[in-house]
């Protein structure tokens, strides 16, 4: 599954630590994964957080095979002039990359899930959907070039629908249908708006809710009983209009 956020800061860490402790207690091997990320390495780090929250023993060196200190887009601080003065690169001839940084790091994620068979592998993505990385590419080409299927993680609250909408369609429009999202409760402060966006969000989309993260969550009693089985089943999201 890879875990792609509406925006920057939207919980993907937070939900992805959540879901590989929810995956230990329901007996399931669940391996983290992220392939590029920026800013500084320590105990908040993405990385070290996502390893941290494993069963599986894994490192935050082996589980994020890119890693650039400054924070930025990882395809800024690997190469800035590719996106501002660059030729325009396309979605397609990014995926075809292969031997590039994608096909580097699918090569890092195969071997890990050889050695450690899990049953779901999380691959969290870095910022939104349209993202700078590694090799001038954008992040969608690292969801096909991955093999993953999209999870869409969205923030709670005013704003929430029209950027988990946006992300869902997006996805669709490139031949990326995702199965289902999640939404995080960031900062756990009154807003109205949290009570409609779940249902609001799959009326609009097809898409089945996947569990509501409250703010400080103790357990996975958010989870939509059908969560597991959604992310690790082979059905995709329907298509959009």
């Amino acid at each position: 599954m890879f875990l792609v956020g509406t925006d920057t800061d939207c919980g993907k860490t937070t939900l992805a630590c959540a879901l590989l402790r929810a995956a230990a207690h329901a007996g399931l091997r669940a391996l983290p994964f992220k392939p590029a990320a920026s800013g500084p390495s320590g105990p908040a780090g993405d990385p070290e957080r996502l390893a941290a929250a494993s069963d599986l023993g894994v490192a935050a060196s082996e589980i994020c095979p890119l890693r650039y200190a400054p924070p930025l887009a990882p395809g800024i601080v690997d190469d800035a002039s590719a996106f501002v003065s660059g030729p325009r690169l396309g979605f397609l001839k990014d995926t075809a990359q292969e031997t590039g940084p994608i096909g580097h790091v699918r090569t890092v994620m195969e071997a890990l899930e050889a050695a450690h068979r899990p049953d779901v592998t999380l691959v969290e993505g870095a910022g939104g959907l349209w993202v700078p990385m590694p090799g001038g590419t954008w992040l969608p080409a690292w969801i096909a070039g991955l093999r993953a299927a999209p999870i869409v993680v969205g923030r709670l609250g005013l704003g929430g629908v029209n950027h988990a909408l946006l992300t869902i369609f997006a996805l669709r429009a490139l031949g990326l249908p995702p199965r289902g999202f999640f939404l995080v409760d960031t900062h756990g402060g009154p807003d109205a708006a949290r009570a409609h966006n779940p249902a609001v969000i799959a009326a609009a989309s097809g898409l089945p809710c996947l569990g509501v993260m409250p703010h400080a969550a103790a357990d996975a009693s958010w989870l939509a009983a059908e969560a597991w089985a959604t992310m690790t089943g082979a059905a995709p999201g329907s298509p959009g209009p």
